[in-house]
């Protein structure tokens, strides 16, 4: 398996929205933000050298899963930047380590930037962010009046 940048794989992008927006179909309405208006985000996080950026988890050219890194996460907490976000390991994939992967590349990459924190939100996979190193700072935020998410932040170069 390889974590490269979702640039260089650009023609998973449709692929990408699709199971993004299935995921939280719910959060994006709810902002009005459409399918096309997600692909044009992910067509923004296809770089290699800047934030927002998008990484790709791959196995002899399929998909296994995908993250990014964003500068806001509308519905939560304005002003703290930036956010681990677009989390999505395919179910088959899921308890393999691809997450751990995807976040590890992204965190180092963020850390690379000059990234001194990120903060993410997350509904059920608490535990998951927790055993990589990052720590509740916020629980019960309502996100767009759709749901409940927990905050959690992690300061990047500090030990898990």
């Amino acid at each position: 398996m390889i974590v490269d940048y979702l640039a260089h794989h650009r023609h998973f992008i449709p692929e990408i929205t699709d199971l993004i927006f299935g995921q939280w179909s719910d959060l994006f309405v709810a902002d009005g933000i459409g399918k096309d208006q997600l692909r044009a985000t992910l067509e923004v996080r296809a770089n290699t050298e800047r934030l927002p950026i998008s990484v790709v988890a791959l196995r002899d050219g399929e998909l296994l899963g995908t993250g990014s890194i964003k500068l806001e996460e509308p519905g939560t907490k304005p002003g703290l930047s930036p956010w681990l976000a677009g989390m999505y390991i395919k179910e088959a994939y899921r308890g393999t380590g691809v997450g751990e992967q995807i976040v590890r590349a992204l965190e180092a990459k963020a850390h690379a930037l000059g990234v001194e924190t990120m903060y993410l939100s997350v509904g059920s996979a608490v535990g998951f962010y927790t055993r990589l190193g990052w720590r509740v700072i916020e629980e019960r935020v309502d996100s767009f009046g759709v749901k409940e998410v927990t905050l959690m932040s992690k300061r990047l170069g500090a030990p898990a």
